[in-house]
């Protein structure tokens, strides 16, 4: 049930996939809402106004038009993204279960190969955490190499986690995200030289950081940076 499939004509169907690309969350919602009053059968309408709502943060409504599109039609991405919206509740049992659901529809989705295994380390079982991100990486997901080191990290594993960034920078070099991270872990495990080379290059590229939202490990960078006297 892909987004664009909604975007052939000048419909309200097709008006809300635009007004949805475009973020516009509200006029999206009012477009699927008019096609379902007049068609409550359209499962692809109550699929994207649920993406609408997700995406508005609403994921109570989200979840309501999820389990709508999927009573008439059975359909990975439905399931996928109704993990998404469980776990924006923080239901991970709920979440896993959903995931569950959309691998046995798609066992080739890299992404909810990753997603559940972050739920499941967040659940504590590292040793499925790991199976998989390993399914995940095999898929070719872009992160997977550090999302697998995020998980050895957690189970105290830190030698493997240091290795598993070394893979994710051979495979995209200067890769801000996974310099940052090896360079905390290489001050961790009592590397400062290391750590200081990541740490400098990932500051360095820390504009790459902040277009991808991720302020939280850029504030963690810097303050590793002031710690290891390696500022300015």
């Amino acid at each position: 049930m892909g987004i664009l499939k909604a975007l052939l004509g000048k419909d309200e169907m097709g008006e809300g996939v635009e007004h949805l690309l475009h973020g516009e969350y509200e006029k999206a919602i009012e477009r699927f809402t008019r096609v379902l009053e007049r068609d409550p059968g359209n499962a692809e309408a109550w699929f994207h106004r649920g993406i609408a709502h997700l995406e508005s943060g609403q994921p109570e409504a989200a979840i309501r038009d999820f389990t709508e599109s999927l009573r008439r039609e059975e359909d990975p991405e439905a399931y996928y993204h109704r993990a998404m919206a469980w776990l924006d509740r923080g239901d991970l049992e709920r979440a896993l279960a959903d995931l569950d659901a959309a691998l046995r529809l798609d066992p080739e989705n890299a992404e909810a190969w990753n997603v559940r295994a972050i739920v499941e380390a967040e659940r504590g079982d590292y040793a499925r955490a790991l199976q998989d991100i390993e399914r995940a990486i095999e898929r070719g997901h872009p992160f997977g190499f550090v999302n697998r080191a995020n998980i050895l990290e957690r189970a105290g594993r830190l030698r493997e986690a240091l290795a598993s960034l070394d893979r994710a920078i051979a495979d995209r070099p200067g890769d801000p995200l996974a310099l940052a991270k090896r360079g905390l872990l290489r001050e961790r495990l009592g590397d400062p030289e290391g750590a200081r080379r990541d740490l400098r290059e990932a500051w360095r590229r820390r504009r790459e950081l902040e277009e991808e939202g991720r302020e939280a490990p850029l504030a963690r960078v810097e303050e590793a940076l002031r710690r290891l006297g390696a500022w300015g």
